[in-house]
């Protein structure tokens, strides 16, 4: 149970989940829509696709690509992206020749009419490798997907997106690579890939155990039994976030106590992988949920912990500190204690730290950020001692008021 110090907490879980709900919709690739008459063919084109429908998703890319020509040049980059993306779809439905006739042309006047050396091109680049590989064209497969390669590795990269550009491309590569039976070649653009995805979403989500069978088939196809099995044990254990207990409300105290140990399980996903692994939101709306109404826990809020809360990139730092206390607390058997305290505040540091490209800057956190290393916490705790000094005297000071 959360004992307010500073101000009530009326309305703060809902401005909370509110914020970490608008974080993750940021997280959302958007697309680009190229005239306002084609809004509707692009939304419905984008749903089909979005739902596996790639026959009608083809047959939508079509209507667009008709409509625009007759509006734009042939050179016009929405044009040359649609063409791109059509061709993407006939490769879904396994037309093969066609999609890479679709995605030769992308490249053709992608070249000619724009660049060659933007991250637009190294995607066309690479969709167009994908399409020489399923018509066995693996020498011209390896040379494209290398030069997808060679210049995303020159571009500056500052977002999740970017990084996944890079990461499929060298997945890409390994695939291609592994068909062409240069097994040791592919394992290492293999890994490559994984690193960004480990980044990204923790080495024992879904996106990353997905593309871990990969690795384990090339080497075995190689015949590295030993790793390959190494892999497979890993991949029997499954994905940590689809263990994560469904969010749910609680009616009482008692109700939350019989969800303890879901609490924790939460707590440490929360912890243990980057703000972008999958179900974070879920993870974090459990254990807030959870803490609301549990008396198992009491995590005091002072100025430091309100003004966390006063931003969305706060706010998300916030859950890290909430998650901290609780799994402590409740593995002492404590309810607030100021090892505990100043364990969260190291805790919550590193957590900002690790995830600041993707949260942003919190003024906040700032000051223990500059002086943060994983293998000296000394500094931080300096300042966590001035929050917890700072802390204790506010609240001696509204039980004097209270006495009054």
């Amino acid at each position: 149970m959360i004992t307010l110090n500073v101000c009530k907490k009326i309305s703060q879980k809902k401005i909370l989940i509110a914020c970490i709900i608008s974080f993750f919709m940021l997280l959302i690739p958007t697309t680009i829509i190229a005239q306002d008459d084609m809004k509707s063919l692009d939304s419905l084109a984008e749903i089909a696709i979005s739902n596996g429908n790639f026959a009608g998703g083809y047959l939508l890319r079509t209507k667009q690509i008709d409509t625009l020509s007759k509006q734009v040049n042939k050179g016009d980059s929405n044009l040359i992206r649609l063409i791109a993306n059509r061709g993407m779809c006939l490769e879904r439905i396994k037309k093969f020749d066609e999609a890479l006739i679709e995605e030769k042309k992308a490249v053709e006047l992608w070249t000619k009419f724009q660049d060659t050396t933007s991250y637009t091109y190294a995607s066309l680049l690479s969709n167009l490798s994908i399409c020489q590989i399923d018509v066995n064209q693996l020498d011209a497969a390896i040379e494209n997907s290398q030069k997808s390669i060679s210049i995303l590795e020159t571009l500056p990269k500052t977002t999740m997106t970017q990084w996944m550009y890079q990461a499929k491309t060298y997945i890409n590569k390994a695939e291609v690579l592994a068909k062409a039976k240069r097994f040791k070649e592919a394992i290492t653009e293999e890994w490559k890939g994984l690193e960004i995805f480990r980044r990204y979403y923790g080495n024992d989500t879904s996106p990353y155990l997905k593309e871990l069978t990969y690795l384990q088939k090339y080497l075995k196809e190689s015949g590295n039994e030993e790793e390959a099995d190494k892999i497979a044990i890993k991949l029997e254990e499954g994905a940590a976030d689809l263990r994560l207990p469904k969010v749910k409300e609680f009616a009482s105290a008692e109700e939350a106590s019989k969800y303890n140990k879901e609490a924790i399980y939460c707590c440490n996903y929360y912890l243990d992988h980057p703000i972008t692994a999958p179900k974070m939101i879920e993870a974090g709306q459990f254990f807030e949920n959870w803490n609301n109404l549990s008396k198992d826990v009491r995590i005091n809020m002072g100025k430091f912990e309100h003004d966390l809360l006063q931003s969305q990139g706060g706010s998300l730092c916030y859950l890290a500190y909430e998650a901290s206390m609780i799994t402590n607390e409740l593995r002492n058997n404590v309810k607030f204690d100021k090892v505990i305290y100043l364990a969260a505040i190291v805790e919550v540091t590193g957590f900002y730290v690790d995830n600041k490209q993707s949260i942003g800057l919190v003024a906040t956190l700032e000051p223990f950020a500059k002086v943060y290393s994983i293998d000296n916490p000394k500094p931080v705790l300096k300042l966590a001692e001035e929050q917890y000094d700072a802390l204790m005297k506010l609240m001696k000071e509204n039980r004097n008021t209270k006495l009054q």
